[in-house]
């Protein structure tokens, strides 16, 4: 009898440890990266009224990045290009895309988003939401917001068209 009160004793802590780690709450992610930056994009040729072939490269720097695991900062960057029929007025169909980020302390993340583009008060903002589908951070939801000056529709009259886009950007991931 004492031998199996003395067993019975000795699951004890893991009992409560059991019941201590069930009633904690749930974290979806346990963890929050934030990031500011900002993304270039050029066309060649530029982008016009008419629907031609061109070439869309550019830079998503996401820099500065704070998080709340280490490394709790840091930085990262996409890079693109890619061929397609684009005009001035094409840029905002919704579409899905993935990207690589690179981040600075030498690991990646690939974003697999669905990407949508609104026009007000004279911005474009192209929200592309998702999953982090591998990599670090992989299995946790991602937004990533671009703002920029709407395009000028008159540049996009001319020939030459439009050559290059700025704007700013936040990346969350969570």
């Amino acid at each position: 009898m004492r031998h199996r009160v003395l067993a019975l004793a000795g699951l004890l802590p893991l009992v409560i440890a059991a019941v201590v780690v069930a009633s904690a709450p749930a974290q979806a992610s346990g963890f929050l990266v934030t990031c500011g930056g900002n993304q270039t994009t050029t066309y060649n040729p530029g982008l016009t009224d008419t629907p031609r072939t061109l070439v869309r490269s550019g830079q998503n720097n996401h820099t500065p990045c704070v998080a709340t695991v280490s490394p709790f900062a840091f930085s990262g960057s996409t890079s693109f290009t890619s061929t397609s029929t684009l005009s001035c007025l094409s840029l905002t169909a919704a579409n899905t895309g993935v990207d690589v980020i690179t981040w600075s302390f030498g690991a990646t993340s690939t974003f697999a988003y669905d990407r949508t583009v609104t026009i007000a008060e004279g911005q474009t903002v192209v929200t592309l939401d998702g999953t982090v589908t591998s990599g670090v951070f992989a299995g946790a939801h991602a937004t990533e917001t671009i703002t920029s000056v709407a395009l000028d529709l008159l540049d996009c009259a001319t020939a030459t068209g439009i050559t290059s886009t700025y704007g700013i950007s936040e990346l969350i991931i969570a």
